[in-house]
């Protein structure tokens, strides 16, 4: 399936939902709300020729579009991690994959963003409570009763990320807020991670000046994708998480880079 994307808006907002209402198959609300939310804004899913055609009725109305295969995106998972990165004059290299190596050159973008996640954890709980009832029933013998429910406990938590999209279109990389290692930075270390994050974005910006950085999705929020799982009994799990949405988002934002980069 193709998705398209719209970059940028050729018209004010309001005046282009409704314009765009038609073209897209959704009321004017609907238009607005996916508007609304940001360039850029994913409006359609589509096969090729559907696609296609709708991408062609959008640009013709002057607004920025692109389109790609969802099978193009790579996730966050399947990207060049730069845990143990070590900034060089030329190129990134990392400690812990022999080889591997990001010319600074070859860098199209940087897209700072944040993965959002939420957790949540049911238990199934048991607890014995004195009953009057059962009381009064035994003449005294039997004082309590078992009582069942569900403790629940939800955590919220967030990491900055750094996408390194490449003009080679070679596999993107990505750096992490937590769990990275700076010291191949060369420089002091901060006593934070995200202060460290941030010395090292500043870093690589500065050895590959000829990057596009785009800061958009930095306040931005994805649909939250749902995992489930069960851990030992009687305790389920439930995970959520904007990671996906977010890396559908930069592929977007790259592809609309490398068509302005050519």
């Amino acid at each position: 399936m193709q998705v398209v994307a719209i970059t940028r808006l050729a018209t004010p907002l309001d005046s282009a939902a409704e314009a765009l209402s038609s073209d897209l198959g959704l009321t004017v609300y609907e238009t607005r709300l996916l508007l609304a939310a940001g360039m850029p804004a994913l409006v359609r899913r589509a096969d090729e020729p559907a696609a296609l055609a709708i991408a062609a009725r959008l640009r013709a109305s002057g607004h920025s579009v692109v389109t790609f295969g969802e099978s193009d995106v790579v996730p966050a998972s399947g990207m060049i991690d730069m845990r143990r990165l070590r900034v060089g004059p030329g190129h990134v290299s990392l400690d812990d994959r022999a080889g591997a190596a990001l010319p600074f050159d070859d860098v199209l973008a940087f897209i700072p963003a944040r993965h959002r996640h939420h957790t949540e954890t049911s238990t199934a709980t048991r607890e014995r409570k004195f009953s009057a009832s059962r009381a009064l029933i035994s003449g005294g013998l039997v004082t309590t009763t078992t009582v069942k429910g569900e403790a629940r406990r939800a955590t919220e938590g967030s990491e900055h990320v750094l996408y390194a999209f490449r003009r080679s279109r070679a596999t993107p990389w990505l750096l992490h807020e937590h769990g990275s290692h700076w010291s191949g930075l060369g420089r002091p270390l901060a006593a934070s991670s995200i202060e460290n994050f941030r010395l090292a974005v500043g870093l690589l910006r500065e050895r590959a000046p000829r990057a596009v950085y785009d800061d958009r999705l930095l306040s931005r929020k994805a649909s939250p994708e749902r995992t489930e799982a069960t851990g030992v009994a009687g305790a389920r799990t439930v995970k959520t998480s904007s990671e996906g949405g977010i890396d559908l988002l930069a592929h977007v934002l790259a592809l609309w880079i490398a068509q302005g980069s050519r």
